[in-house]
């Protein structure tokens, strides 16, 4: 019986110990994709920023190009009446 005891204690430390192992093994697995997702949520976020701004350059020029059009109509329409 104390050989037996002794070998079931052996084996439930040595399956404990397989078990922590595989656990911490995913952990770290855990904790790498976790740091990829931050990385590509920042990379989202300033292409977001990026778009944003060129979105904002593009609205900005055409509405320039609108009042320029607005302008030689007008100028069009002067010269005409004249």
């Amino acid at each position: 019986m104390d050989f037996s005891q002794n070998y079931i204690f052996l084996g439930v430390g040595v399956a404990i110990s397989v078990l922590g192992f595989f656990l911490k093994k995913e952990a770290r697995k855990t904790q790498q994709m976790d740091e990829k997702l931050q990385e590509l949520g920042l990379k989202i976020e300033k292409n977001d920023v990026r778009d944003s701004e060129r979105w904002r350059n593009a609205n900005k020029l055409l509405e320039d190009r609108r009042e320029d059009v607005k302008a030689l109509f007008s100028k069009l329409e002067e010269k005409k009446r004249r």
